[in-house]
């Protein structure tokens, strides 16, 4: 069953049960209220009765020519009396026909109305002791007709408008869910559109509602998101085969070419080295890979108070056989402070971010860490005084595979995967990284949050 039909029989059970709980309890209410007011005048008429049958002798019925017991406004109803002498009728007006109720069959409670049947006739009786006979006793009873046409009457109009009213609160309420999961509606097909592959869908609807226009807005700029993600993805796995297939390619033909022919050892050695060459630069591109798609998923351990002057003291020792041979110095100065996160994610942060600096700086040049605590956050930059990075390149230098000029034209190593990695860390712990503006080198400026005392 759909939503819509589902929503519309709600709001009918809905409507059936509310008005079926109202119109019953005025349909006890007003029959209790009728038969209430005619056990009441009944009463009353069956104590005055046996007043007059007391003066009378006990023996005999004195039906008074005062009109009878009235139910309701339809007027005065016919009496139906009869007086018991130890049980057995000693005395009945005309109306019971000579064959009054047995005592027996009627209820002993004195002065409490009860229903009783007379034939075909259905009556609202009460008996009543006669003063000054203990064993006489009078029963006094009057049609109920009038009330049990009333409450027939009722509960046929109730019935009635109760079906009229189901009937027109399902077509009210069928018009107003579709009305209102209009806009669901075209969520829905937009939903199955994109799920086939159609990432052109958009909701692209207007409402009164601000909620349901809000939705609306909310999936399109989901959709446009998924868009920039797959299309991100596939320019990633381009990136990524070709990354793979140059040292691939490089090291598939220097083993073929090697055993093209004999050769001897100082020429083996020489191949060798070329593929071993090739295969430390596609181990490289694997780790770089696995490591971006592993920072992107759920860590894999809790958080912890990590010391960033440890963190980038770590960093600094791994990165010491790219920065040794070269003479390349690395500083570190500033203020120690503490920061939640992933220490090995972090050491790989601060270790892209030396590797790359030293990769662009002459031999002998120098590589600066400096710490700076603020108030809520700590701020990691890294310099060094390379060439620096063009305008033009400024905005792309964090994307993935993304290799500027100067990268291309030497003999940097690397895939362009460490700046993306480095801001996957960063947002991993709730931080950013951006390249501040210098007149000489690059600076590349983190920012983490602070753990104080407190937190």
């Amino acid at each position: 069953m759909s939503f819509q039909r589902r929503l519309v029989g709600a709001v009918t059970a809905a409507t059936v049960v509310t008005l079926g709980a109202a119109f019953l309890v005025i349909y006890v209410t007003v029959n209790h209220w009728q038969e209430r007011q005619l056990d009441t005048a009944l009463v009353a008429e069956a104590v005055e009765e046996a007043s007059e049958a007391a003066a009378a002798g006990g023996e005999q019925l004195v039906i008074s020519s005062r009109p009878g017991p009235a139910a309701n406004d339809t007027g005065p109803l016919t009496k139906y009396a009869a007086i018991y002498d130890a049980g057995q009728a000693i005395a009945q007006t005309p109306t019971f026909a000579g064959v009054p109720p047995v005592l027996s069959d009627l209820p002993t409670s004195e002065r409490q109305p009860f229903d009783l049947w007379f034939g075909s006739e259905h009556l609202r009786g009460v008996l009543v002791p006669i003063p000054n006979h203990p064993l006489h006793k009078l029963l006094l009873a009057a049609p109920r007709a009038d009330l049990d046409g009333d409450a027939t009457f009722l509960s046929k109009a109730m019935l009635m408008v109760l079906l009229l009213a189901v009937i027109w609160s399902a077509i009210v309420a069928t018009w107003i869910v579709r009305r209102l999961t209009r806009v669901h509606g075209s969520i829905a097909e937009v939903a199955r559109r994109v799920a086939a592959g159609d990432l052109t869908a958009r909701v692209g609807v207007t409402s009164g509602d601000p909620e349901l226009a809000r939705l609306a807005k909310d999936v399109d700029d989901m959709i446009e998101r998924l868009g920039l993600l797959v299309v991100s993805q596939q320019r990633f796995i381009g990136h990524a085969a070709h990354e793979l297939r140059s040292p691939l390619t490089t090291l598939y033909g220097e083993l073929q070419q090697a055993l093209r022919r004999q050769r001897d050892a100082s020429s083996y050695r020489a191949t060798i080295e070329e593929a071993l060459a090739a295969t430390r630069h596609l181990k490289q591109l694997a780790e770089d890979l696995l490591a971006l798609a592993r920072i992107g998923g759920a860590p894999q351990e809790d958080p912890e108070a990590v010391s960033l002057f440890s963190v980038v003291r770590e960093a600094i020792e791994e990165v010491r056989g790219l920065t040794s041979p070269r003479c390349v110095t690395v500083d570190l100065a500033g203020d120690d402070a503490l920061v939640r996160g992933h220490p090995r994610n972090l050491v790989r942060l601060v270790r892209n971010l030396v590797e790359n600096g030293a990769a662009h700086v002459r031999d002998g040049g120098r590589v600066s860490v400096r710490v700076h605590v603020l108030p809520a956050t700590v701020e990691l930059c890294v310099s060094d005084d390379g060439a620096g990075v063009k305008a033009a390149e400024r905005e792309r230098i964090f994307e993935a595979f993304y290799r500027g000029s100067a990268e291309r034209a030497s003999d940097v190593e690397g895939a362009g995967l460490g700046l993306a990695i480095v801001r996957e860390i960063a947002q991993l712990h709730g931080g950013s990284v951006r390249l501040a503006e210098t007149q000489t080198g690059a600076t590349f400026v983190v920012n983490l949050p602070r753990m104080t005392e407190a937190t």
